[in-house]
């Protein structure tokens, strides 16, 4: 389609059309690239690149983390190390203050990140985007295997529960445009969940293959369990280097989200589910996840790493 060659507004770096990554200009609200051709729109705060939304994402996860700790020792950032399983500390340690950061699936995004970075979110939720731009400068609905952005652009791509939402074609491509607009040293950090070996996990799954399809998989659009080596095979095929990884939830004691599927299981399983629900949940939900925390800090290295349930992938682009 062809956009009405009215007169024309510049759209801020590093936005590029997506495939092409020429550059981009506004016409009203239409994104329109160096032939006129539109690619896509601006609505609100937030530059759209795609034709309509996504219909089991939008609105799905519109979390957002407005905790802002006074100060980067490891008191003022429990709370992060706990509620989001030491993600943003290990973002803060690895990726300097001032960087440009893309974040993929940002959902409603992170306060403190924002006034860390000069933040771009990305994510296919408008409804997210429109919180995450509060805090972040650009926020970008998009497929972020063809992201809207320059080539060796930013110095950071971070993601949080993301990558197990994808298929291997798109961790693949993913990967692909995350080295692309890459500067050179810049960082990939990457929390996702994985395919475990745990004994819980792996002994309810034995029990009832099925039901564990459907609540693990299907009911979050988790397509892209991996084991931990096959995701490390993404990342180094892409080009990038790892070079820290941090393992979570290896031994039995596991968060609340695990035990309140469990808690619906028919039998023994099932009261065993609700327990965990009822001990990990309510008002004892903070606590239980600054133990959790504790015991993966403290325990955690006696299970095999195949044990955990989720790692954070630290990777540089050489």
């Amino acid at each position: 389609m062809m956009a009405d060659m009215s007169p024309t507004t510049a759209v801020p770096d590093p936005l590029r059309s997506p495939g092409a990554y020429a550059p981009l200009a506004l016409q009203g609200d239409t994104l329109v690239d160096e032939s006129g051709t539109s690619v896509g729109r601006r609505v609100g705060p937030v530059w759209s690149f795609m034709e309509k939304p996504d219909e089991f994402y939008e609105g799905k996860y519109n979390n957002r983390m407005r905790y802002v700790p006074r100060g980067d020792g490891w008191l003022a950032t429990l709370p992060l190390r706990i509620v989001m399983q030491s993600y943003p500390t290990t973002v803060a340690a690895e990726v300097p203050k001032g960087a440009t950061v893309v974040e993929i699936g940002c959902a409603g995004g992170l306060t403190w990140f924002g006034q860390r970075y000069r933040m771009i979110g990305m994510d296919l939720s408008q409804e997210a985007l429109q919180l995450a731009a509060e805090d972040y400068e650009l926020t970008l609905q998009c497929d972020a295997t063809r992201m809207p952005l320059a080539d060796a652009s930013v110095d950071a791509v971070i993601s949080s529960c993301l990558f197990e939402h994808l298929t291997d074609e798109q961790k693949t491509a993913l990967l692909a445009e995350a080295f692309r607009v890459l500067k050179p040293g810049g960082k990939v950090v990457f929390l996702y969940d994985l395919w475990t070996e745990n004994a819980v996990i792996a002994g309810y799954r034995r029990a009832d293959p099925d039901r564990y399809q459907r609540d693990f998989l299907d009911h979050d659009g988790h397509l892209g369990y991996r084991s931990v080596d096959q995701n490390r095979a993404f990342f180094r095929n892409a080009g990038l280097r790892i070079t820290r990884e941090i393992f979570h939830e290896r031994t039995p004691f596991q968060s609340n989200s695990v035990w309140k599927k469990f808690s619906g299981w028919p039998g023994m399983r099932g009261r065993v589910g609700r327990i965990g629900a009822a001990l990990t949940g309510g008002p004892l939900r903070l606590p239980m996840l600054a133990a959790l925390s504790l015991t993966d800090a403290t325990l955690g290295q006696l299970f095999p790493q195949p044990h955990a349930r989720g790692m954070i992938t630290v990777a540089v682009k050489p």
